[in-house]
């Protein structure tokens, strides 16, 4: 009679061990995982009937409680039918030319072409002149007839022209491949991928790599040389100029001290937009018939900021035209010299700081950053945020496969990294929000430029000519330099703006009717 086989010693324990990790003891699972790997025992032999009952349970329950996501997913697949693919996959055997509308080719290739063609080797890049992020309306073609004409597979896209497309049904949804393939969107800054979806009705068309954001940079020796407290995120705008107040408008130019400066390009209008624009001011109506600065609330803010220049600690710095060099325009600005306590800038801002003194030799300013002035009642919210071009796929396009890869390679975080790391960009901050946390030691340069959301409402009013801007902000900045020489009042020039404004408008409409030119959409009542 053949002698019963005692259990082992960690057999015996089983009922008596206290339960861990995953329900089993790390002991018990290494003797599970041992006694499984040992060598079977001759054939014909029943000790394996004896054991191997409790060390199924004991697998089975292992796996249930350490697997349990998996087994959920895995039963899950298998109740529901195979969803077909989106797009179908890529035969890199197979050579293809994909047409980019982009507006300068060197460009395009210079940034993403090149590199991706090295990527896919089999697709060959070629980019047509035509529908691109081009500021002036003059130099375009009816975008319709462009993609007649032209067949390109990625368009690079304003947000007016993006909206107009999404709305017509000529671009690609990008929302089944991106949830297929997984595509990182939770790393894209989230103003970014709302306003796209605004403007595509709800769905996503395309892709920004950039957007424009401006925020509040100080220099912080000279706030600590009069005593004056630092800036903070989610001041107001009236905070902001009584703080730019606080600095000495001493007579001589070697002593004065300006405690806020203005773009190059810009003039005391601009921040009049952008303090309107902060309360939630346009200076067109949303159906963009309608000019609308002639109010309260636009003339409260004209009267600030021109009280601002008046009393003489806002500089204005002179147009681009009279600044020939780079340099020059970089020793014109009271606070790339020291002469100045704040500035409202976008992220391009900190390589023209570093390029100052490491290329030209000027003295480096010890500088921080908070976010742009808010309005109270909109405390989360970015007046000057604005999306970027925006890359899309024709839906028309015979090479969608490869388009997505173009348009998923220019928003990927290798060229986001790449573009800060060796200034390809256009200057403007990375949609890519973990390339900019990369940026070692300036966390709160980060928090600045991504702690705001754009207007949850629509930022593009369709259909409005370029020729309209030029028009409007040459009437504006006529008249606050009246009102700054008491020719005018406010409420005098607010009335004549408003008057003026309506009939540019309207002329600027009609002319655009009479020509095959792409009229380009407001953003909040600033140009694109």
């Amino acid at each position: 009679m053949t002698k019963r086989l005692e259990p082992e010693h960690w057999e015996k324990h089983l009922t008596r061990l206290q339960l861990k990790q995953g329900g089993f003891s790390k002991e018990l699972m290494h003797k599970v995982k041992e006694r499984v790997e040992t060598k079977q025992p001759p054939v014909g032999s029943k000790r394996w009937l004896r054991w191997s009952p409790a060390v199924a349970c004991v697998l089975v329950l292992a796996v249930g409680w350490t697997q349990a996501d998996r087994l959920v997913e895995g039963l899950s697949k298998l109740s529901k039918p195979l969803e077909k693919a989106a797009l179908e996959a890529m035969d890199p055997n197979k050579e293809k030319t994909l047409k980019v509308s982009f507006v300068h080719e060197t460009t395009f290739m210079m940034q993403y072409g090149k590199a991706f063609t090295i990527r896919y080797p089999n697709v060959a890049v070629k980019v047509e002149k035509g529908i691109g992020n081009e500021t002036s309306a003059g130099i375009r073609t009816n975008l319709e007839e462009q993609l007649e004409k032209d067949k390109p597979d990625v368009l690079a896209l304003s947000l007016s022209e993006y909206a107009q497309l999404a709305k017509e049904g000529k671009l690609y949804a990008l929302d089944d491949v991106i949830r297929q393939e997984g595509f990182d969107l939770q790393n894209i800054h989230a103003g970014v991928v709302d306003r796209l979806r605004t403007e595509g009705g709800g769905k996503l068309y395309g892709l920004a790599p950039e957007y424009d954001q401006r925020a509040l940079f100080y220099n912080k020796e000279l706030f600590d040389k009069y005593g004056i407290s630092y800036p903070r995120n989610g001041m107001s705008w009236e905070e902001l100029l009584q703080l730019a107040s606080r600095f000495p408008a001493a007579p001589n130019a070697k002593d004065r001290v300006y405690g806020l400066v203005t773009r190059a390009y810009s003039g005391p209008f601009e921040l009049v937009q952008q303090a309107g624009q902060a309360k939630g001011l346009g200076i067109l109506d949303s159906s963009g018939k309608q000019v609308t600065v002639n109010t309260p609330e636009w003339q409260k803010a004209w009267t600030a900021v021109l009280d601002a220049v008046r009393g003489g600690y806002i500089y204005e710095q002179p147009p681009l035209e009279k600044l020939s060099t780079r340099e020059d325009m970089y020793r014109a600005n009271p606070f790339m010299t020291g002469q100045a306590a704040m500035t409202l800038q976008s992220y391009g801002f900190v390589k023209d700081l570093n390029e100052a003194s490491s290329r030209y030799k000027m003295s480096s300013v010890p500088w921080d950053v908070v976010t742009e002035p808010t309005d109270p009642s909109r405390p989360n919210e970015s007046s000057s945020f604005s999306v970027r071009t925006i890359y899309a796929v024709n839906a028309a396009s015979e090479n969608r496969r490869e388009a997505w890869e173009l348009v998923k390679f220019i928003n990927s975080e290798e060229m986001a990294r790449k573009m800060l790391t060796q200034n390809i960009g256009s200057g403007s901050s990375p949609s890519r929000l973990s390339s900019l946390s990369a940026v070692k030691g300036q966390e709160k340069l980060v928090e600045a430029f991504t702690s705001l959301r754009p207007p949850a409402e629509s930022q593009v009013t369709p259909g409005m000519p370029a020729e309209f801007y030029s028009a409007f902000e040459e009437l504006a900045t006529q008249l606050s330099k009246d009102v700054l020489k008491g020719k005018k009042t406010v409420s005098q020039a607010a009335r004549e703006l408003q008057d003026d404004g309506q009939q540019a408008l309207i002329q600027a409409k009609n002319a655009a009717q009479k020509k095959p030119v792409q009229a380009k959409a407001a953003v909040d009542g600033r140009t694109p």
